[in-house]
């Protein structure tokens, strides 16, 4: 049985600033994508609605991915919202069985 797990995060752009959204969006993922216990980090647009955007990342294991959620670089989803530049961050996981 494996024990990795996925976690995704849904984020609404502002009216306007979805392109800048993004390319915040990709800077964050290619930071933690160098966490230790990260096999995978990605964004992507959604294709129905232009100002949705999901990253999911693939861990290891649970503990791999709460551990980085402390990382100082985590924090950029929620600056995101501060910033103005979206509307509202979703956080999502689930084992994969």
């Amino acid at each position: 049985m494996s024990n990795e797990v996925i976690n995704t995060v849904e984020v609404k752009a502002v009216a306007g600033r979805s392109e800048e959204l993004g390319k915040q969006l990709q800077k964050i993922v290619d930071t933690l994508r160098e966490t230790p216990g990260c096999d995978s980090y990605l964004v992507d647009r959604c294709p129905e609605d232009s100002h949705r955007w999901t990253v999911s990342a693939r861990w290891q294991s649970e503990a791999a991915m709460q551990a980085h959620f402390n990382r100082p670089e985590a924090q950029g989803f929620i600056d995101l919202i501060d910033s103005r530049l979206a509307n509202s961050v979703d956080f999502n996981s689930f084992p994969i069985v």
